[in-house]
């Protein structure tokens, strides 16, 4: 099965359905394509088939899941980037919030509609209410963060508290739909959803540690955003060093300018001697691990986990 273009084909025949004009049709295949470079060609749609798959499911009844799924991802994803008003390079960033947002809440429209053209009745409403706690999670995530960013200091709890509900929540819910439409039992159905839980942890570890320092095109430390690194050190420094964090953190926020060469020395500074960079990575290693043992533990066939393998990389 070419997975790519089926994909494409089920994408194409939703939109010529929808009764949208072809501005907008033109507009969502675009930030479709646009989408592509962090999770690679159709990741969401990919992970949902591959779940589907490793779980004895039908192709046709499992794209139509991954369609939706990939839909689901890409509305979620613009209406982050506008809330938080970062990855001003992708399209939806450089129209008026308004627009994206409109355009947004119509992607994620596409994304029920497509979920209703499961031909199992049970699929759909099962698969239905792993969209809605995703989207109720996801917006109680995203509030709680805003929250967070007001803070001082958040507790490193706090934090996994967040990304549980945010970016773990639609991988794990990308890989619960696959298990469902897959007919895997319940059991069966709790390990890829955990499964799911990892590989989202560890991607969004990974933007943490990587957006970090990135203060160019990222805007997480500018914003004192609690990311892992950040909400790492603010709880091992000591009462100085906090502090000196703290007025990096002040410099960063009023603008670029004031956060020259010298601060940027001293921001990465206290990431190396801190040791934030190995700790960062450890958390990312137990949760790849824990990804590992789940797969070698769920009974499914041996070419089914090799994939599930590939993807924690």
């Amino acid at each position: 099965m070419d997975m790519d273009g089926s994909i494409t084909k089920e994408i194409e025949s939703l939109l010529t359905e929808s009764g949208l004009s072809e501005g907008v049709v033109s507009i969502i295949n675009g930030w479709l394509d646009s989408s592509f470079g962090s999770k690679g060609r159709y990741g969401w749609a990919q992970l949902t088939l591959i779940t589907c798959d490793s779980t004895g499911g039908v192709p046709e009844e499992g794209l139509r899941g991954a369609v939706a799924m990939e839909l689901y991802a890409l509305a979620a994803d613009i209406l982050d980037d506008i809330q938080d008003q970062d990855n001003n390079d992708l399209p939806w960033r450089k129209v008026p919030p308004a627009q994206g947002i409109n355009l947004a809440t119509c992607i994620l429209v596409l994304s029920y509609k497509a979920l209703s053209g499961l031909s199992n009745p049970r699929h759909f409403e099962e698969a239905s209410k792993v969209f809605n706690q995703m989207g109720l999670q996801v917006c109680d995530g995203q509030f709680q963060e805003f929250l967070n960013d007001s803070k001082d200091r958040i507790t490193l709890e706090e934090y996994f508290k967040v990304i549980n509900k945010k970016s773990c929540g639609l991988t794990a819910g990308a890989c619960k739909i696959g298990a469902i439409l897959g007919e895997a039992d319940q059991t069966l159905v709790d390990r890829l959803e955990e499964f799911g839980m990892c590989l989202g942890m560890m991607g969004q570890i990974k933007n943490d540690l990587d957006d970090f320092l990135n203060l160019e095109t990222k805007s997480d430390f500018i914003k004192g955003r609690k990311t892992l690194p950040f909400v790492y050190l603010l709880n091992v420094l000591d009462e100085i060093e906090a502090e000196e964090l703290k007025y990096l953190s002040t410099l960063a926020i009023k603008g670029l300018t004031n956060f020259g060469t010298n601060e940027k020395g001293q921001l990465r500074e206290l990431v190396i001697n801190e040791g934030t960079i190995h700790y960062c990575s450890v958390i990312h290693e137990m949760y790849m691990q824990r990804a590992l043992e789940i797969v070698n533990r769920i009974p499914i066939s041996e070419k089914s986990k090799e994939k599930l393998i590939q993807l924690v990389g």
